[in-house]
């Protein structure tokens, strides 16, 4: 093989992870700046309905996007009337739920108390038009290993959404703005990511065809529909518990975390998935994760336990005064992360090894410990929240270790290996910087805030490049551009 096919997947990695870290910062610094203008113009209350309507729409959207995307990007022979056909039926099912969510919203009003939910739900619940087009669009560029255009289109939405979003809440209509964010978000990623593809997939129902996407596509669903479904019930819960006031302070924190979380989360799983299914060879697949998931580990648990540990700094300076549970919350959710984020990518193993139940199964163990811990320590107050989402995100972890070798041909102990260390660098690193929170002035706030996140990266550099020097090497290895080329190698 010569040196220039060599080059040619690396280049493209590293284009594909130039423009993921791009969007994931991109979308933190945009949900992060709309949340110090709406955290200053809003109440929790506030918070706590929209984030009871936007979970609805989003678990109803679980029905219109998620049975096609996952059976679209693995088919072994796709044709536009494949696509055709699943929008069709995506839009035929987009259709009933839109009906039915403007039959129910004053029930659902009334059962809330909440008199707003009734106008709020059938207006959010639109979007999802939107979100089955664009699940649809995602599947075509991940056929097309087209990352790039789904970064784009994703940041580029963002901008524009997040950027509409302010004009309303300015314009004196706050709520309205915090609902309509997401939708505005995903209807210009739909229209986006369709003209960067550059082909137009219009609806076409035949179900005869919508029907032949098979197995899958119905376990695909399933771990997506358990996961959302988990967020909803997690809502209702907390809201019947705690008030619609502390389930807004939930929502604040989820809105430090999620933005990063979610890029990190479908951008990883979008690019691991295309190189171990690819990967033909069993062993060369083995050491493949094993190294993907030890580097994702090393690159992403210090981001979240960076987040906790500077949580009581950021979260004044964002949200303001007023929001004294939502810090804890936060630091629980950061925790959380660093044990989702990098084991996820041993799910998306599996899946590429034809294995989706697996991820199914463990979301019905991570719902089941969230409601065990919510339940069981409701007399902690408001932290068992963020408590309960630690036990959720810790059980999932310790299942993708803890599995048979037989399900994936990794080893646990290969597995353990390349996320343990990661979480106890990432810990140290975090606990230290809690630590000098104590002992540095709190003004200005910003100055500290600064001095800890510095501390916190020059912390976690030296223990990697200490006790992790070949993983670091090689994560390193994939940013690195050639300085200099031969006038050969641009010719034939």
């Amino acid at each position: 093989m010569s040196s220039k096919s060599q080059r040619a997947p690396a280049a493209r990695l590293v284009g594909w992870l130039g423009w993921a870290g791009l969007d994931a910062v991109g979308r933190l610094a945009l949900m992060t700046g709309s949340t110090i203008v709406f955290s200053r113009l809003l109440a929790p209350r506030d918070f706590g309905v929209a984030a009871l309507v936007l979970t609805i729409v989003a678990a109803a959207a679980i029905f219109v996007g998620t049975p096609f995307e996952e059976a679209l990007a693995q088919r072994r022979h796709l044709r536009m009337k494949h696509l055709r056909a699943a929008l069709g039926a995506s839009w035929a099912i987009a259709a009933v739920i839109l009906a039915i969510s403007i039959a129910g919203a004053k029930w659902l009003a009334a059962r809330y108390g909440e008199p707003e939910i009734g106008v709020f739900l059938p207006v959010a619940m639109a979007s999802i038009f939107f979100s089955g087009h664009s699940d649809i669009a995602t599947a075509l560029a991940r056929r097309l290993r087209k990352f790039n255009d789904v970064a784009y289109a994703t940041l580029v939405g963002h901008i524009i959404g997040v950027g509409l979003s302010l004009v309303i809440a300015v314009a004196g209509f706050g709520v309205w703005a915090l609902v309509l964010q997401r939708p505005l978000i995903l209807a210009v990623r739909a229209v986006l990511l369709q003209a960067r593809l550059g082909y137009f997939i219009r609806p076409v129902l035949s179900f005869g065809l919508a029907r032949e996407f098979g197995r899958f596509a119905g376990v695909s669903f399933l771990a997506r529909l358990t996961d959302n479904v988990t967020y909803l019930v997690f809502n209702n819960v907390v809201e019947a518990f705690y008030g619609v006031a502390v389930l807004g302070q939930v929502n604040m924190a989820m809105r430090l975390i999620e933005p990063i979380r979610g890029a990190i989360l479908a951008t990883s799983h979008n690019l691991a998935f295309t190189f171990f299914a690819r990967a033909s060879d069993p062993l060369r697949q083995r050491v493949l994760i094993e190294q993907v998931v030890s580097q994702a580990a090393i690159a992403t648990a210090p981001v979240f336990m960076g987040m906790a540990a500077i949580a009581p700094q950021l979260l004044p300076i964002v949200a303001g005064p007023g929001w004294d549970d939502a810090v804890g919350i936060t630091i629980c959710l950061s925790i959380a992360s660093v044990f989702a984020v990098p084991s996820q990518l041993i799910y998306t193993a599996f899946s590429a090894n034809a294995r989706p139940g697996l991820s199914f199964v463990s979301l019905i163990f991570g719902f089941a410990a969230i409601l065990l811990i919510l339940v069981g320590f409701r007399s902690f107050g408001p932290i068992s929240v963020g408590l309960s989402r630690i036990a959720g995100d810790v059980m999932r972890a310790g299942f993708a270790v803890g599995l048979s070798s037989s399900y994936l041909g990794l080893s646990r102990r290969a597995r353990f290996d390349a996320l343990v260390p990661a979480w106890a660098y990432a810990g140290a690193m975090g606990y230290s910087v809690y630590v000098l929170g104590a002992f540095v002035p709190d003004h200005p706030a910003m100055l500290k805030l600064a001095l800890l996140i510095l501390c916190g990266i020059i912390i976690y550099a030296a223990l990697v490049l200490t006790l992790a020097r070949p993983t670091a090497d090689a994560l390193m290895s994939h940013v690195q551009l050639p300085k200099w080329r031969r006038r050969s190698e641009f010719t034939s």
